[in-house]
């Protein structure tokens, strides 16, 4: 075979999917991870549970800017080149974390492996660029699911590694998994095709975007402590929304923006990024800290289950399992039937799960009947989701695309997070610091509130959406009757 036709040769759809699921795992892996090593952190650095939780925040503030940075870079450089740099980083952030000797040190690491954020919404584009269309929402339906095999999975790989080998085994496990993955995505994805862009590098709004996500999730995120009419919490939130806005007003201005923004034009990109928010809130997010709180709880609480942290690990991790076994029936569902019909399917199903578990407290079957349907449906929705967009937004477009309902999915699991953690907070006994079912009851009815709102924009989606054809720069300086200058910005013709 020669030279000109092995680079002809386009990878099998088994060797693309493996190695995009298995980059994938290892952004999901390293966000559960670190659950699971709180409590040794705690017990190693002699530091309270408000200290340590920045080994969690520093991934997340990074992670959410990163989807949206290294997915727009990657439709201007290269998919393949950027999610190998990518992969490599996070590699160096877990050996910065393994070698610093110092929970600050682990910390920083964990800020530098937050890039990992970004490799999702590069997947997607890279199934797009290199699987045949029909295979695409397969392929892509199968990837955003393997985030649910990384998440159940972490936590019982992360118990296993402290076991054996305390916290640093965490670290070498992840270090070694993204060597591996950008390895063999150098190996089975062909090179990056691109024309060389002349689009010139957006600076500013690669500034502003994480001020403004960081500012965001880190009021969000330390609410429970601050209460939501903190000096702290109203100033980062103001902080967050003032640099949004800057950030916002300088990318409808620029010549080569982060982020499109005027793709929220598209009404089917604007109700799929709105219904990603509320299912973000909702059952996505919102339902992690009721759910294990029902799960670990004594039975005597009316609610618990009593569960060990071990058995509660099996038991998500054998949910989600069952949900990814049937992502590849959600991708065939998506090719026949449109994404649309199986978002609604997957949201619906969701929310259908909340009203079970509220109704049969402390039957241990229905629960874990319940959750099973709770990992079909977000398999389903986490596969539909993207292809959703697929269907809209153009190949040159799509990690960029996918980058921001990643970052936007993000922020609303964070608020979920700290809006779930405010209602069980204010209903604790401070004696006992046991949770009233009323509080559960209380989470579990604002979950199902944001669910049935999802459901609500999935069925506003169109049928026969139309797709979203972005404007080149000089058509829109006609447009608007406007004259660009040497630096790219905006200006009124004469």
């Amino acid at each position: 075979m020669s030279s000109t036709t092995r680079a002809l040769k386009r990878p099998g759809f088994a060797s693309v999917v493996i190695v995009l699921v298995l980059a994938e795992i290892i952004s999901a892996f390293e966000l559960s991870m670190m659950y699971v090593m709180l409590p040794t952190l705690i017990a190693d650095f002699q530091v309270d549970a408000n200290t340590v939780a920045w080994v969690v925040t520093a991934y997340l503030l990074v992670s959410a800017s990163a989807a949206v940075l290294g997915g727009r870079f990657g439709d201007m450089y290269g998919r393949r080149k950027v999610m190998v740099i990518v992969l490599a980083i996070a590699a160096v952030g877990s050996l910065i974390s393994l070698l610093g000797g110092s929970l600050g040190m682990i910390i920083f690491g964990r800020a530098i492996q937050g890039v990992a954020g970004a490799v999702l919404g590069l997947a997607f584009g890279l199934a797009r660029e290199h699987l045949d269309e029909k295979r695409v929402p397969v392929g892509i339906s199968m990837v955003g699911a393997s985030a649910l095999i990384a998440g159940a999975g972490g936590s019982m790989i992360a118990g296993f590694m402290i076991d054996l080998f305390s916290w640093h085994g965490i670290f070498v496990f992840a270090a070694v998994l993204a060597v591996i993955a950008a390895v063999a995505i150098q190996l089975v994805i062909p090179r990056d095709t691109n024309a060389v862009t002349t689009d010139k590098p957006d600076y500013l709004g690669a500034i502003l975007l994480p001020i403004a996500v960081s500012a965001l999730l880190l009021g969000l995120s330390n609410s429970s402590k601050t209460g939501f009419l903190s000096v702290e919490f109203l100033g980062l939130i103001g902080l967050g929304l003032a640099a949004a806005a800057v950030w916002a007003w300088w990318e409808l201005r620029v010549e080569s923006p982060i982020v499109n923004l005027r793709m929220f034009k598209n009404k089917q990109i604007a109700l799929a990024m709105t219904a990603t928010v509320f299912a973000a809130v909702g059952p996505l997010g919102g339902v992690s800290v009721p759910s294990q709180m029902i799960m670990q709880s004594p039975e005597s609480l009316g609610y618990g289950l009593g569960f060990t942290p071990t058995e509660s690990g099996v038991i998500i991790c054998l949910t989600a399992l069952v949900g990814f076994a049937l992502s590849p029936v959600g991708g065939k569902l998506s090719f026949r039937y449109g994404a649309r019909i199986v978002f609604i399917g997957g949201l619906v199903l969701m929310a259908l799960v909340l009203p079970l578990i509220l109704l049969t407290y402390g039957n241990v079957a229905m629960y874990v009947v319940a959750m099973t349907l709770n990992g079909v449906g977000i398999s389903l929705t986490y596969g539909a989701l993207p292809n959703l967009l697929v269907e809209v937004v153009p190949e040159t477009h799509t990690s960029e695309t996918a980058g921001t309902n990643t970052m936007i999915r993000n922020v609303g699991q964070s608020a979920a997070i700290a809006i779930g953690a405010f209602i069980l907070a204010k209903n604790t006994d401070p004696a006992t610091q046991a949770i009233s079912q009323q509080g559960i009851s209380a989470a579990l009815l604002l979950v199902l509130a944001f669910a049935v709102l999802s459901v609500i924009m999935g069925l506003m989606l169109s049928r026969n959406p139309k797709p979203w054809v972005p404007e080149t720069v000089g058509e829109r300086d006609i447009r608007r009757g406007t004259t660009r200058d040497p630096e790219g910005i905006v200006s009124a013709s004469a």
